[in-house]
């Protein structure tokens, strides 16, 4: 048992190891805002490090991530458009690739969650990533605390 946790361990290392530098630190920074709080829930610890995670799918450039935004704010049919028919499966499958950057940058919490779970994150940490980008209730049920938490760390950093 102990030797299939440790692969685990060792795939979602292989994902952190991916990702960019500024992303590894926004992640760090976020684990260590968490734990400065006086969270240690392992599904949320992995959510702060790996939320990020399928950025790392193409290479997504500061005009990338600010054109997602401007987009998002006032053309939003628009980015709906550089983003549909991706296969979420493999998002550069189909997809030009001038597409792509958007493809991972908008859809990487469901890309991620599934890489999560590939790499043995425990199901609540994929559940985290995949809606750390989406509204949340005011439930009192731990998913969606966590996701709270997750969201407000994710702010601060």
């Amino acid at each position: 048992r102990f030797k299939s946790f440790q692969v685990s361990v060792d795939r979602q290392q292989v994902l952190f190891d991916r990702m960019s530098p500024a992303d590894q630190r926004h992640a760090v920074a976020l684990l260590k805002t968490l734990r400065a709080d006086g969270h240690d829930h392992l599904a949320l610890m992995q959510a702060a490090l790996l939320h990020d995670v399928a950025k790392i799918g193409a290479k997504i450039t500061v005009f990338h991530r600010v054109a997602v935004v401007l987009l998002q704010a006032f053309r939003p049919t628009w980015l709906a458009w550089l983003v549909r028919d991706a296969n979420q499966d493999l998002p550069d499958s189909g997809v030009s690739l001038w597409r792509q950057p958007f493809v991972y940058y908008v859809d990487h919490p469901a890309i991620g969650a599934r890489w999560a779970e590939q790499a043995g994150c425990h199901p609540l940490a994929v559940s985290l990533i995949e809606r750390h980008q989406s509204s949340v209730s005011s439930s009192d049920a731990l998913e969606d605390r966590l996701l709270r938490l997750l969201q407000a760390a994710d702010d601060q950093n």
